[in-house]
């Protein structure tokens, strides 16, 4: 069966499609006073989850939210675990091709995993090491925008990690990921000798809904292992710090809406329409022309049966 064909010709035939359209994420705050935990539970009953943060314009939306005058800090989703997984950077997936999140060309013995070794930096070798965060050095940001023609730029500026990496995002992409062999030689020769920061780093910290974000906006001398679950400060400057889990207090959560439309066409076809492989194939088309015309690939497409469990029935 040609499903393109299917689809142009008008019959008797009627289905209807439940989808989400076009999602956006909604930040909400809870003026009760929960434990982390508590707060979690009550996100994922209530909302979607603990907030995630992505960059500062969503931290702007929290504090648009409500006046904390009175109000000291709040949960965010954000808490320590025991897995400290080496990440880049820049974490958009699609960014990344199968197999490149994972590549590392680390040096003899590295890396190290000392206590307080969580970021990156490549030598004159092309060889990756551990390094404390905090040193300040030279290092090289990634640019998506096709910068002066260059994909990498050597930043002769010292800085630590965090203040490196806010530069990148600031004023190009990100901290350079190195996804293969041939970028890991192409980064190599921007550096003749000594070594750069990357955007590779470990971090304890993870969102409570599993998601990949690496910003942080850590107060000064923070995480300093007071806790595992982190507060967002609502009085100026407004940073990042870890806090005892068990201590209560309000909370951001966030939801995804969830928009339902239905849809209505006619079909004509001499086969089976109600057969199982021929409804998949159908909504399969369905799903790919939405897309092209700009719905969300999150859309989750449904058939809605008629009374007598058909999908499709015939006109008289």
């Amino acid at each position: 069966m040609d499903p393109m064909l299917l689809l142009v010709f008008m019959s008797c035939g009627v289905y209807y499609v439940i989808g989400t359209l076009n999602p956006s994420k909604t930040f909400y705050f809870v003026n009760q006073t929960k434990a982390f935990d508590e707060a979690q539970r009550h996100c994922r009953d209530h909302y979607t989850d603990l907030v995630t943060l992505w960059g500062r314009a969503e931290m702007e939306e929290l504090f648009a939210l409500e006046d904390f005058t009175f109000t000291e800090s709040a949960w965010i989703g954000l808490k320590s675990t025991s897995s400290q997984e080496w990440q880049w950077s820049l974490s958009d997936q699609e960014f990344y091709k199968e197999g490149e999140t994972e590549y590392r060309n680390w040096g003899p013995g590295e890396p190290t995993n000392t206590p307080g070794e969580y970021c990156s930096v490549m030598d004159d070798k092309g060889k990756l090491r551990d390094t404390p965060c905090k040193e300040t050095r030279t290092f090289i940001c990634y640019n998506g925008q096709n910068y002066n023609g260059q994909k990498y730029i050597l930043i002769n500026e010292l800085k630590s990690w965090r203040e490196a990496q806010s530069y990148c995002r600031q004023v190009h992409t990100d901290l350079v990921s190195v996804r293969n062999p041939d970028e890991n030689l192409q980064i190599q020769k921007l550096i003749p000798v000594g070594v750069k920061y990357i955007g590779l780093y470990r971090d304890p910290f993870v969102w409570s809904d599993s998601n990949t974000s690496s910003f942080r906006n850590w107060a000064s001398n923070q995480p300093d292992g007071s806790g595992e679950c982190v507060a967002q400060q609502l009085q100026d400057p407004k940073l990042w710090d870890d806090q005892t889990c068990s201590s209560p207090r309000p909370f951001f959560c966030y939801a995804i809406p969830v928009f339902k439309q239905v849809l209505r066409l006619e079909l004509e076809s001499d086969q089976n329409l109600n057969d199982p492989d021929v409804k998949a194939t159908i909504l399969q088309e369905i799903q790919q022309r939405l897309i092209s015309q700009g719905v969300s690939e999150m859309s989750n497409l449904q058939w809605r049966q008629q009374p007598n469990g058909n999908i499709f029935q015939a006109r008289a």
